[in-house]
Formats: structure tokens, sequence, C-alpha cells
């Protein structure tokens, strides 16, 4: 049996917890088809350096193209392709737990969700993966209470609903739109993006453990090569999708713990402090963003934020 080559491109960084999830993919995948795809892990500088010259690209255009077919990439960025019902994912303190976001992704409402992406972009969604699950922030200062946000430097937001956070806690948008720009005070970030995230940002030492969202990614696939494999491995995909997202998720977690409970660790990253946010100080930060639900209840597509609670 001759085996097929495919090319999985990675778009973000840290370039190393991508790697694992397109490793451990490509472990399953090898399993359930008997070796008969090998896929070539890219990051996008090697992509670029060997498929285009060194010239720049964008990840979801070649994906979309179908000059590769596989990535893993920031659901955020979904909404940035007309996709917007994904913009929901980010809506503060939506997911109860991580197995309400289980449910959640590999149930009705994920697969939803999915068929948006492909009617909007015609790019195919696989299966839900974090980076780092449960949002936290960086800052160059404490923020221990909700009113130390205020008049606080954020990158300006594509996603409305983001954006739309950073004004109720009284935080100043930025009017660079790139997240690196060194004149920030503060950024979202995940334990485990934690070092990726703050390259340009040495002096946010402060982390403060708000869990108000999940970053999340999602495994994605070109529909041209999609519609070309027969049913079995259609199948064969997906389960591989589905083992594979469900390690990266545990794996994205425990990550995050061992950076959260371990000094050692933290002295490494360079972060002088993780605050802790009392149950009431959230309370307090759900009240003041809590009217976004009322906002955006017919924003989307679906009835996707009740949908989401309902799981």
């Amino acid at each position: 049996m001759k085996t097929q080559k495919i090319k999985w491109l990675l778009f973000h960084e840290p370039a190393e917890l991508f790697i694992r999830t397109a490793e451990d993919f490509q472990r399953h995948l090898d399993e359930l088809t008997n070796n008969k795809f090998q896929i070539e892990i890219l990051t996008l500088e090697d992509y670029q350096d060997k498929y285009l010259n060194g010239s720049t690209c964008d990840a979801f255009a070649e994906l979309k193209n179908g000059n590769v077919q596989i990535s893993q990439i920031y659901a955020d960025i979904f909404g940035c392709f007309n996709a917007t019902d994904f913009y929901a994912l980010s809506m503060p303190y939506l997911f109860d737990s991580h197995d309400h976001a289980t449910r959640v992704f590999e149930g009705e409402v994920g697969k939803k969700l999915f068929d948006h992406l492909y009617e909007k972009t015609a790019v195919r969604g696989l299966s839900y993966t974090y980076s780092g699950g449960y949002r936290c922030t960086a800052s160059n200062t404490p923020i221990r209470s909700v009113e130390d946000f205020a008049g606080k430097m954020y990158h300006r937001e594509t996603n409305p609903i983001l954006a739309d956070m950073i004004d109720l806690v009284n935080a100043v948008k930025s009017q660079n739109t790139d997240y690196k720009a060194k004149t920030l005070d503060i950024q979202q970030t995940t334990y485990p993006r934690y070092h990726a995230d703050t390259k340009g940002h040495k002096d946010h030492v402060y982390v403060s453990d708000t869990k108000h969202s999940m970053y999340l990614t999602a495994i994605l696939m070109n529909d041209t090569f999609w519609s070309n494999l027969s049913d079995t491995d259609k199948a064969h995909f997906q389960e591989a999708g589905l083992r594979a997202s469900r390690n990266e998720r545990i794996k994205s977690v425990e990550d995050g713990e061992k950076i959260r409970t371990s000094k050692a660790k933290q002295e490494e990253l360079g972060i002088k402090e993780v605050i802790g946010w009392s149950d009431s100080e959230i309370d307090r930060l759900k009240a003041v963003w809590s009217p976004l639900y009322k906002k955006y209840e017919n924003f989307f597509s679906f009835d996707v934020l009740n949908q989401i609670k309902k799981s």
C-alpha cells in the first residue's frame, strides 16, 4: 500500500504544544489506518522557507486553498472569516468546567459550530482543542480586583466580545493592533502560553488567575482532501482527531496546573507572582460582564449561548 503524504501546518506559538498534538494525531492515525498516511509537521516559518521561498503566507488561506491539508488554529480567528458564531466561545464564564466544555465540543453544539464554519469558509472542522484551557491575565502591575483593570492598556481586539469586555472593566484599548506592542500593560494568556505571549513584555510578571474564558483552538482540514477520502478513512480521521483533541485538552490542563502550583516553574518563566482570585471577586467580575449575554443573545445564527449553558 502506497503511503499518502500530507502537510500539517502549525500557526501558533508555543510550537512545541502544537507539535505534540500533531504527533499524537499521527500516532492514532497510524494505528487506525496501518500507516496509510504520512504527516509532514511544519511550523509556519519552516513551511514558508521550504515551500514558498521565504515568502509570508496566511495559514488559514493555505489550508483553504489546499496547499496544506491539516492545521490547528485559534478559534477566535474564525470570526475574521465571517464564521462569527465562534465569537460565542469567548463569552466570559461560559463554561462551568472542563467536563462542560467537553460536552459542548463533542456534542450537537460543537457540530453546529463546525457546520457554520464550513458554510462560511469551506474549511472542515475536525475537533476542538485548547491551548492551555482557562485564560488568565499577565500584567506589569498586580491585578487583584475588578478595579485594578481600570486604565490598563490592552491590545485592540477584533473580536467584539473581547473588546466589550475590555470596555466594561474600564481598561483602555491600544490603537496598535499588534498584541506584542511594548506599550501594553496587560494581556490575556494561559499558563502554558505565558512564555510565548510575554516575549515582548518582560515586565508582565504578574499573573492573575481570573479563569474568565477558554483559550480554544481547533483541528481543521482542507475540504477537497476530506472529500476525496473514503468513508472508512473519514471515520479514521475523525477518530484520530477525537483521541488527539481529548489528549490535548488533558495535557493542556496538566501543563497549566504544573505552572500555577510550582514556584520553581514560575521563576523559570519569569513570573513574579500568581494572584489567586477569590470566588467573591470572580463573582464581581462576572456581574460586570453579565450584560454581554443580553447584548449578544440575538447576534449569532442560532441560540448558541443558551445551548452551551444547557449542555
